[in-house]
């Protein structure tokens, strides 16, 4: 940065280098740590989705049934559901003894707040977002904008090395998390960063 700058880089812009290293830094140590179990999200996941299963299966909807087999949920899966229930039966009833599983319009209104229900417990598809990541690439990528005063360009190379200075600065910046990584993993990254906050 310093030569981009041609001199020595000012106070508050070396200070934005540093919360920005900081803070991937800080977020590489929360992911080094041993995943928690989650055998207990996976038991209530298992429970709602049964429950589910079998509002789908019924062919005539009874309300005492419903509410018996609502009641037998383990605890968390019935706090969950019963939460997605209140926010879905928000402007239909005033009380939950309004509510009349026998009524198809409530049944389908239930089956709605179970779907939202296990949508709060399931991880979405695909790789998982590293947003301390993305917020380093895009502050620095602005930084060095503002300092160098030309667009911040990173591309692929024939020798898979960083060629001009954003692409070596934002590569040391990935090594921090990702130390063992050649380059082309790096733009990948930066890539990814910038399609996402555009």
């Amino acid at each position: 940065m310093d030569s981009i700058c041609k001199g020595p880089l000012p106070i508050a812009d070396r200070l934005e280098i540093r919360r920005l290293v900081d803070g991937l830094s800080h977020s590489s140590e929360w992911t080094e740590r041993p995943v928690p179990d989650f055998d207990k999200v996976d038991e209530t996941g298992k429970a709602l989705t049964l429950f589910k299963a079998n509002l789908k299966r019924r062919t005539v909807s009874r309300d005492g049934l419903t509410s018996a087999r609502l009641m037998e949920l383990p605890n968390a899966a019935q706090a969950i559901l019963l939460s997605s229930i209140a926010f879905i039966f928000r402007g239909e009833v005033d009380d939950w003894s309004q509510i009349n599983f026998g009524n198809e319009t409530h049944v389908e209104m239930l089956e709605a707040s179970v779907t939202l229900s296990l949508a709060k417990l399931t991880n979405p598809q695909g790789r998982p977002i590293n947003e301390a990541l993305d917020i380093f690439f895009i502050g620095l990528r602005d930084l060095y904008e503002k300092k160098a005063g030309q667009p911040a360009i990173a591309g692929a190379h024939f020798n898979n090395e960083p060629k001009n200075d954003f692409e070596k600065l934002m590569y040391l910046g990935y090594q921090i998390i990702r130390p063992a990584q050649a380059y082309p993993a790096a733009l990948k990254a930066y890539d990814r960063a910038i399609s996402r906050n555009s």
